[in-house]
């Protein structure tokens, strides 16, 4: 930008930062930008404002952050802070130049020509929320900057791109930042969306089972499990109908709010593909190992089709004609955009499951079907092999979510998997206290023993001290009770 006066280049900087702040003028957040529904994790985020920490919000695209974000907007005026004291910049619309020294210009623009005030003099707290700041390149030195002058700045920052967030300048940020994940919407909330009155009686219920799991984890009895599934169920009945009809839709829609909201099959897919697009060209891409984005997306539409499947750098880079260092350098690229997790092969000494295949999932099961198998969105799912899949997609994500918040880690991860040499399988490896927990996906109505040989088969050889078979309607113990059999239904809503 051209200079000829700091009162000039702040008038200018005053009008591409008002129209994203209306509130400086009108007092409240319009209502066209706050959704009636909040995403579960404002709260978290709502909690630690008032902390001097800055805080980042790491989700795919076109999972709600700037929802959130005028939400977060709309509390801190709701508590009576200036609404001028709250900065508000949306780095991908607000025509800044993409830099350190744009964004540090910025705030001091703010603090003249809006408080009045200079930027490095201000006594009372500024809030500087700065949507997709990894477009940004080295915000972290400008927060670093402020949080190392005890200048009242408390910064949120969100981001698609969590290796443009987390890596680089982050590193200095350690200890001074407080970073909270954003997926898509769970099953849990996908429900709560759709049926008035049903968030409590679900929160309690996951809860409930939550509490049941940590039960039979400590005393090695898959009973206190069951137990509270099986009263979860009871306390759910009345709504079963309806959260049958979710489900079926949830599998379909997946779970990013805006996309998901079209009912329409082939506009929802559409606008999926569309937002794959941007996450694969804007985020994925933003990594500098990242040539050849035509690769990029063929590796990720390989990745979605029947996923989940089994993935080997090597054979990969062999078929497509590219050396291993390529292959990895674009999974983690699709990895920290948050369109895929990558599960690795379950053994007591890790050093032998990283010499196993990966298998790799697509995270959201609306992504996944737009992608590699539209016709999966528009009606009802005939074919059993690709029911099972996207209810395995499904089960995954949820149990990386149930990992994370029992075993909190920031980084995205899908839970391990395990096959003997005999063929036995067991889908998922979840580990609690060092414990291992297999999981089997069994979409089917009745789960009977001979579908149990692969939790049976592990549990002989690692002794778990619980075993969860997940069906479409069981809700009983099998495998002489070392076994919980739970609905699919159910075991999303404890995740």
């Amino acid at each position: 930008m051209a200079t000829t006066s700091a009162g000039q280049d702040d008038e200018i900087l005053v009008e591409r930062m008002a129209p994203l702040n209306p509130w400086w003028a009108a007092g409240s957040v319009p209502a066209r930008l706050l959704k009636e529904f909040r995403r579960r994790g404002h709260a978290a985020l709502a909690r630690h404002m008032e902390k001097p920490e800055a805080q980042t919000l790491l989700g795919a695209r076109r999972v709600g952050k700037t929802t959130m974000l005028y939400h977060l907007v709309a509390d801190l005026v709701s508590s009576g802070t200036d609404p001028r004291r709250i900065l508000f910049l949306s780095l991908e619309a607000q025509g800044i130049d993409p830099n350190a020294e744009s964004l540090r210009r910025v705030l001091e623009a703010h603090a003249r020509s809006v408080l009045g005030e200079s930027v490095y003099d201000m006594t009372t707290r500024v809030y500087a929320i700065l949507d997709e700041a990894h477009l940004i390149k080295d915000w972290q030195i400008v927060v670093k900057n402020f949080y190392d002058q005890a200048w009242p700045v408390k910064f949120v920052v969100s981001g698609s791109s969590a290796a443009d967030i987390l890596a680089g300048p982050s590193e200095s940020l350690v200890g001074r930042v407080w970073h909270q994940m954003l997926p898509a919407m769970s099953f849990a909330e996908f429900l709560a969306f759709r049926i008035p009155g049903i968030a409590d009686a679900v929160d309690s219920a996951g809860s409930a089972m939550r509490s049941g799991l940590i039960a039979s984890v400590k005393g090695r009895d898959a009973q206190p499990f069951y137990e509270s599934a099986r009263q979860a169920s009871l306390g759910l009945a009345m709504h079963r109908e309806g959260i049958a009809a979710s489900l079926a839709e949830y599998m379909r829609r997946g779970g990013c709010p805006a996309p998901a909201a079209h009912d329409d099959p082939l506009e929802r897919s559409e606008a999926i593909r569309t937002h794959v697009d941007l996450s694969l060209h804007k985020d994925a891409a933003r990594s500098g190992s990242v040539r050849n984005q035509a690769l990029l997306s063929r590796m990720f539409h390989d990745f979605a089709w029947k996923s989940p499947r089994m993935f080997n750098a090597t054979r990969m880079s062999r078929d497509l004609g590219v050396s291993r260092d390529t292959i990895d350098a674009y999974s983690d690229a699709l990895k920290w955009a948050f369109l895929v997790s990558y599960a690795e092969f379950y053994a007591p000494r890790p050093s032998i499951g990283r010499r196993k295949d990966k298998k790799v999932y697509v995270n959201d099961v609306g992504i996944r079907n737009a992608v590699a198998s539209p016709l999966a969105g528009v009606g009802p799912v005939t074919d059993p092999a690709e029911a099972g899949r996207m209810a395995e997609t499904v089960a995954a994500d949820h149990t990386g979510r149930l990992w994370r918040s029992l075993e909190p880690t920031l980084y995205p991860a899908a839970p391990h998997y395990w096959r003997s040499g005999g063929g036995a399988e067991v889908d998922m490896v979840m580990t609690l206290s060092r414990r291992p927990i297999p999981i089997g996906v069994k979409h089917r109505q009745r789960v009977d023993e001979s579908d149990l040989e692969g939790l049976l088969r592990f549990s002989a050889l690692f002794d778990p001290p619980l075993a969860i078979a997940v069906s479409r309607s069981d809700v009983r113990l099998a495998g002489d009770g070392a076994v919980a059999v739970v609905p699919l239904w159910l075991y999303l809503l404890m995740c």
